[in-house]
């Protein structure tokens, strides 16, 4: 007699390559297309500017040499696909400038493997574009089905949920079939991690570069026949479990027909996004007064951002103070160029005149406020009380703006490298991956 018993549903990862697995250009809308190239150009100039950082120096020292199948951003070095992930995946994320969203920072583990993997095959930018876009979509996918709140817990969610962004991605460009990217999936569920004590070190950037390789080689593996298990997320014993949340695969049909690209927000101060609104509201109150007017900073945020950036009350490096908010309203304060990314170093940190206004930053919370939201009360040594708010939580709606901006920022992060930009925003026009990429050593170094 045949069992009445219903078959189990598909697992996550199953759903997920059914609708993303094999996505074209032709799939994705026209906006969604643009923002992605946005998203490459973004993401390459801070991985520019970022390979001149100790750390990807170090890294480099470590893993590169004069061959491999992949270029490094920045370097005449190269690498292997999976340490170049690794390498390039770093130096994106160690400015802490690049695009952010609520699965962290979604570009900079899936793009620099994407880019490694499509090097290597001889790809094109327009299966390197919609790889980038599918690979997106996907870690906001798995993060809706565990829940957003991961973050909470001590979860860093770029390489938490960001190795999957890049599993998939891999996956796209390597044609693995639904079984395969099972294996895949079931892989990068052992190889996610990343915890937010390591946020103000070289770690924080690393997270992003091992979620890179992690996600590459979790793909390649499963696409020579390595075996794991497809519901490694959603299994008793599972990621969800062992992150103390219960998966809900349902979500995932409740986003259906949903692009979380469109969610995306770019930088434009050189620290973490959850300090961008006080900068502003900083700025804002302090139009028409000079700093030796101001007698005291009264910050509000909401509660959950100081697990973020509630770590240094006194910053003493420039990564320190990339997560402060008594150290960026400071700087805001004096009026330093928090968007040059030369601005978060020790010397003007420890400035004293900094020091001592750190010291005079008192923050409150209300629960009622978002993350991206702050309001600030100023008092003169005068007495007059100046008050002002921002939100920076709203992606911004007119993309040529968007497109002005964001090549001004990568003409300040990489220096002379206008005919780069021009052709990384003509990505999905690209025969090949590598003739876009060429001559980014040189713009590094110059």
């Amino acid at each position: 007699m045949a069992s009445t018993t219903p078959d189990p549903a598909p697992p996550i990862a199953a759903e997920l390559w059914d609708r993303f697995g094999a996505l074209t250009l032709d799939d994705i809308p026209q906006d969604v297309r643009r923002l992605a190239g946005q998203c490459v150009l973004d993401w390459l100039g801070c991985a520019l500017a970022g390979s001149r950082e100790p750390l990807s120096g170090l890294l480099r020292d470590e893993l590169a040499g004069p061959r491999g199948a992949v270029s490094l951003v920045g370097s005449p070095l190269r690498a292997s696909v999976v340490h170049g992930a690794l390498i390039n995946g770093a130096a994106g994320h160690a400015l802490d400038y690049d695009d952010t969203s609520f699965v962290g920072h979604p570009t900079a583990p899936v793009l620099p493997a994407v880019l490694a993997v499509a090097e290597e095959c001889g790809l094109g930018g327009g299966e390197a574009l919609a790889a980038l876009v599918a690979g997106v979509e996907v870690e906001h996918r798995v993060q809706e089905a565990i829940g957003r709140d991961i973050g909470l817990h001590g979860w860093h969610t770029t390489s938490a949920m960001g190795v999957f962004g890049a599993t998939a991605a891999v996956g796209r460009l390597l044609g693995l079939d639904r079984e395969r990217f099972g294996h895949a999936f079931g892989l990068a569920a052992s190889r996610s991690s990343g915890v937010k004590a390591n946020f103000g070190t070289m770690t924080k950037p690393y997270h992003a570069g091992m979620a890179a390789e992690a996600g590459a080689l979790s793909a390649r593996l499963a696409a020579r026949g390595y075996t794991a298990n497809p519901r490694a997320i959603e299994a008793n014993q599972g990621l969800a479990q062992a992150m103390g949340r219960e998966a809900r695969p349902a979500r995932l049909a409740e986003v259906d027909g949903r692009w979380f690209l469109r969610g995306t927000l770019f930088k434009h101060h050189a620290a973490c996004y959850l300090t961008h609104s006080t900068i502003n509201s900083v700025r804002e109150a302090m139009r028409g007064l000079r700093p030796e007017e101001v007698e005291s900073l009264d910050l509000t945020v909401n509660p959950s951002i100081l697990d973020v950036c509630g770590l240094y009350d006194r910053p003493q490096t420039g990564l320190e103070a990339k997560f402060s908010l008594t150290g960026t309203a400071a700087m805001a304060l004096h009026g330093v160029d928090t968007a040059d990314p030369g601005a978060f170093v020790e010397e003007i940190v420890r400035e004293p005149r900094l020091q001592e206004t750190m010291g005079r930053v008192s923050i409150a919370t209300d629960r009622r406020m978002t993350a991206m939201q702050a309001g600030l009360t100023l008092r003169t040594k005068g007495g007059a009380i100046v008050t002002a708010e921002d939100d920076t939580g709203l992606p911004m709606a007119d993309l040529d703006r968007q497109e002005e901006l964001l090549l001004a920022k990568f003409e300040a992060l990489a220096g002379g490298a206008g005919a780069v930009a021009e052709r990384v925003l003509r990505l999905e026009e690209a025969d090949s991956v590598r003739e876009v990429l060429g001559g980014l050593e040189s713009t590094a170094n110059g």
